[in-house]
């Protein structure tokens, strides 16, 4: 594994924003992992993982230490039989939904469109439509900071609303899935196509962007609040509160990280001044200060 100097971040988050990494590890297996680590304690460096960038912000001074890039880490998906899948961390989620569906494997179709890596689906336990990661999933096998690997069962990872306790400062290596059987391909593709028409009916799909900024509020939605605060169309430089779903900032006219990151805050302070209510960032930030 080469591990590369002064790498741009921009090609690696949906963002198309961000400075460069000092180093960057484009990581095909799991020894190429532990290698990554190694050089990183070897060199004194600290690191940051980041998998298919859909759920990052990069600052524009980039990062002064290790990336590791788990986007193609382990790309498989093996069907062990048992309504089963086994799964790498660097399989893009839309792509396991998908194989599940064309093996009618029920419990995932109405993630069907959520990007990024499955690893990565993991750490955050993404979901949507009432479907969550920590549904179907069975085991997942990770690698602390000293290279040591270590699986752990459902109940054991901590699952909570986008994240997952045990997984912090790990990285996802694969994870297996247990899937029921109770449903006909033919009728999870059809659930599968209306979950994704769905998406493009609601979602600004047309400019770069993390998908949805903020976590849900308990007792509410974000975009709602941002919307009855008057923000849509709300901008920052080239970036701007879509007018189409106002959770999203859309990288709209050759937006930095900051005008990005400056919009977040303006926007967490005029929901807080005028509802009470503290927005928390979903999306995930590296190089910035706070």
């Amino acid at each position: 594994m080469v591990i590369n100097k002064n790498v741009s971040l921009k090609d690696y988050t949906s963002y198309k924003t961000g400075g460069n990494a000092l180093y960057f590890a484009d990581c095909i297996s799991s020894d190429d992992v532990y290698y990554a680590l190694k050089f990183a304690c070897d060199n004194n460096l600290s690191y940051e993982v980041i998998g298919g960038g859909s759920n990052l912000l990069v600052s524009d001074d980039g990062y002064n230490g290790l990336i590791v890039c788990t986007k193609n880490l382990n790309r498989y998906i093996i069907n062990t039989g048992k309504n089963i899948l086994k799964c790498g961390a660097g399989i893009v989620l839309a792509d396991l939904v998908l194989y599940a569906c064309n093996h009618s494997l029920s419990g995932m179709e109405a993630m069907a469109g959520i990007p990024g890596s499955t690893g990565g689906a993991c750490k955050m336990n993404a979901g949507a439509f009432n479907q969550e990661i920590k549904d179907t999933l069975l085991t997942v096998t990770f690698m602390n900071k000293d290279g040591s690997i270590t699986t752990l069962e459902n109940q054991e990872v901590g699952f909570g609303y986008r994240k997952s306790e045990a997984l912090k400062d790990k990285i996802v290596l694969s994870a297996e899935f247990l899937y029921k059987n109770d449903k006909t391909s033919e009728e999870l593709l059809n659930i599968r196509k209306e979950i994704l028409e769905k998406r493009k009916e609601k979602q600004p799909l047309h400019k770069p962007s993390c998908g949805s900024v903020f976590k849900r509020p308990e007792g509410n939605y974000a975009g709602t609040l941002i919307e009855k605060c008057g923000l849509k169309g709300y901008s920052i430089g080239g970036a701007v509160v879509s007018t189409k779903h106002a959770n999203f900032i859309l990288n709209e006219n050759n937006a930095t990280s900051s005008d990005i990151y400056n919009l977040i805050q303006h926007v967490i302070k005029e929901v807080k001044s005028q509802t009470g209510i503290t927005l928390e960032p979903e999306v995930r930030l590296i190089g910035f200060n706070n």
